[in-house]
C-alpha cells in the first residue's frame, strides 16, 4: 500500500506544479495530496488499534479462564 501512497503522492505533486502560483499549488496538494493519506492513515491506526484491543481481550479471557481451576 505504501507504494499506492508514494505514486498519489508524486502524481499531486506534478500537477500542483502546473498551477499559476505557489499558494494555489502548495493548497491543491494539501488538499488533494495530504489531506487523503492522513485521512487513510487515520483510519488503518484505528483498524490497528481495535484489532489489538480485540486481541488483548481474547488473551485476558483465556488468562482469566485459567485461573478458575488453579484457584480451587
Amino acid at each position: 500500500m505504501h507504494i499506492v501512497i508514494l505514486a498519489w503522492l508524486y502524481i499531486i505533486g506534478t500537477m500542483s506544479l502546473t498551477f499559476g502560483s505557489v499558494a494555489g499549488g502548495a493548497a491543491f496538494f494539501v488538499v488533494a495530496g495530504i489531506a487523503p493519506v492522513v485521512a487513510y492513515a487515520w483510519l488503518a491506526l484505528r483498524r490497528h488499534r481495535a484489532r489489538a484491543s480485540v486481541r488483548e481481550e481474547q488473551v485476558r479471557a483465556r488468562d482469566h479462564a485459567d485461573a478458575g481451576g488453579d484457584q480451587r
